[in-house]
């Protein structure tokens, strides 16, 4: 019987991350892949899907994604291949095409026996690194029944895959809001049912929203605030990346509505929250854009360099007489009330939900 320290299974983003940090510390280990590197990504994303996160942003540290420029959005493919190039790069022990069956805690010894397709092998540790979202969940609203197809969005492909007639999409996250574009824009009839989300700014002052989250430490924080558990985020890589905005959705033909809530007798019902969702999520969005900047090490931000670098500076900042002192991090924002004020007229201007 084969034996190894650890068993690692999926050779997705997080099993090859793992892999390199166990290879960085000497730790014996293999990684087990039923499929090929990186499979999901090749076999359950739509045709069109970008990241939304640029691309600087989503990768590994030492090799950057080639042939995508830092500040775009890298196409599935892009990123499947990119998976495989990082194992290759610090030579992942990765053996695919190997399935996981089983896993049994030894009896009277420590460790585990995993059953595989290509025989057993016995570890002191297994880390299932399938991810948490391997599953398509539909909400079991709509029976099936002849005539209408349902399907998750790791079944969708393209518009070209469904059957003639309007589409409902349901879910206002990324992929809701990309799929619901692209269907719009190949001549569909569609209907987007819109529930609780953030909707940031794609960016500002020419840095993404993923880089202001990360100097506003929100990246750093350790749980999500109650209540707001399964808010999705709407925020779009597509066609350069931009930001999700559903009210010119609505003026461009795509018909929002309110959660989707019952079904029963031929009539599907929606619940009569869009306005105080799409308010939620201006909410969302201006509550960025008016955050306070900490001002310390670690963000590294002084008046001194963000003179030094004007056009990429982000806000006007300065650090307190306290701060300097030494006392401690303090809090000062300017900048951001110009920009408010402007978007609150964009907001006040623009056509309402039909």
């Amino acid at each position: 019987m084969e034996k190894t320290d650890t068993l690692v299974i999926g050779a997705g983003q997080a099993g090859i991350a793992l892999s390199e940090h166990l290879s960085q510390l000497d730790v014996p280990h293999l990684v087990l892949e039923r499929q090929r590197i990186a499979e999901r990504w090749r076999s359950q994303r739509w045709d069109s899907l970008v990241c939304n996160g640029p691309a600087w942003h989503d990768r590994f540290p030492g090799l950057a994604i080639a042939d995508v420029a830092a500040d775009a959005f890298a196409a599935k493919e892009q990123v499947a291949d990119y998976l495989e190039a990082y194992a290759r790069h610090f030579k992942a022990p990765i053996r695919t095409g190997v399935e996981v069956t089983r896993v049994t805690r030894n009896s009277g010894r420590p460790g585990f026996t995993v059953e595989t397709s290509a025989g057993l092998i016995e570890a002191q540790r297994v880390v299932a690194a399938t991810g948490p979202f391997q599953r398509p969940l539909i909400p079991p609203i709509l029976p099936e029944q002849p005539g209408i197809t349902q399907l998750h969005s790791a079944a969708y492909r393209n518009p070209q895959q469904l059957p003639a007639g309007a589409v409902l999409v349901v879910g206002s996250g990324s992929s809701g809001v990309q799929i619901a574009d692209e269907l719009h824009r190949a001549n569909r009839k569609v209907y987007l049912s819109v529930g609780p989300h953030d909707r940031p700014p794609r960016s500002y002052r020419q840095r993404d929203f993923c880089w202001w989250l990360g100097v506003l430490g929100e990246w750093d924080a350790q749980k999500v605030q109650p209540g707001r558990e399964h808010v999705t985020i709407a925020v779009s890589g597509a066609r350069g990346g931009h930001t999700v905005d559903f009210r010119r959705l609505a003026e461009q033909g795509i018909t929002l509505l309110g959660m989707t809530r019952d079904y029963a007798q031929g009539v599907l019902r929606f619940q009569p929250d869009l306005a105080a969702n799409i308010a939620a999520g201006d909410a969302n969005y201006l509550a960025l854009l008016d955050a306070p900047m900490p001002i310390s090490s670690a963000t590294g931000w002084t008046c001194a360099r963000a003179a030094s670098a004007p056009d990429r500076a982000g806000p006007g900042l300065c650090q307190s007489s306290a701060a300097r002192a030494g006392s401690g991090r303090r809090w000062h924002h300017h900048g951001y009330l110009g920009h408010r004020f402007c978007r609150r007229l964009q907001l006040a201007a623009g056509r309402y939900l039909r």
